[in-house]
């Protein structure tokens, strides 16, 4: 083996000790590693404290099934029953060759409430989130990971309730009538919708503190049994 001069050995052994002063001030100005000034290898930044994360994986989620729309339906008559309403299911009124899509009709001393249900799950948002009782747009469903679209339910119970109405002024019955929407999946969430949708909780606690639907003068009796006559519902068969 090759010995080095005593006057070499001399000279690298001075370079390495300035190379160890310098490099922590190189360091300290320049925000770069002993490895990264040596080699060229960039250090891979992540926000303080924090390791890079795997995107985690968004738990599954079907739409609305039969047997929750059936539920809910349930729920309505038990409400219905102990408060001084009546209940016609379904509440599909034909007029004029047209059908109303509705799951219920509310009979209530002050009105008449038609249900609307959807079953979609995950995330429902309007399309316009800044005008968000605008019937014109459609609406976005987020669920297990994609983005969806479907009909303004909006724009649905506005169809619903015109058809009603000529039902119902054909019919003979004078009265105030509504029509909204309830989200009858458990797992939907909803987002910056407006007033007039629901999910069942939300849509019961309506009805309870709706003053005006418990004040008033119509025959809720009568005006069941004409409904359910204009739903095709059996005599006896209406809730």
């Amino acid at each position: 083996m090759t010995e080095i001069p005593g006057k070499e050995l001399t000279i690298v052994m001075i370079m390495v000790f300035l190379l160890l002063i310098l490099i922590p001030i190189l360091q300290s100005h320049t925000d770069r590693d002993l490895t990264q000034m040596l080699f060229g290898v960039r250090r891979r930044k992540t926000s303080q404290g924090e390791a890079v994360k795997k995107t985690k994986r968004e738990p599954h989620i079907n739409n609305g099934t039969k047997g929750e729309l059936t539920s809910f339906v349930a729920q309505l008559l038990r409400f219905t029953a102990k408060n001084g309403m009546r209940l016609v299911a379904p509440g599909t009124v034909s007029h004029n060759g047209q059908t109303a899509r509705l799951t219920a009709l509310i009979v209530a001393p002050g009105g008449i409430t038609g249900v609307y249900c959807l079953g979609f799950g995950g995330t429902i948002a309007p399309g316009d989130v800044k005008s968000p009782a605008a019937t014109s747009s459609s609406w976005r469903q987020h669920i297990n990971g994609e983005d969806k679209t479907f009909d303004n339910p909006l724009q649905s119970c506005l169809e619903q309730k015109k058809l009603i109405q000529a039902a119902m002024e054909e019919a003979g019955i004078t009265t105030d009538l509504d029509v909204v929407t309830v989200f009858t999946n458990p797992r939907a969430t909803l987002q910056s919708v407006p007033s007039s949708v629901y999910t069942p909780k939300s849509f019961c606690q309506y009805l309870k503190d709706n003053v005006s639907l418990h004040t008033g003068s119509l025959d809720i009796h009568a005006t069941a049994l004409i409904l359910a006559e204009l739903a095709g519902i059996k005599k006896g068969k209406n809730k």
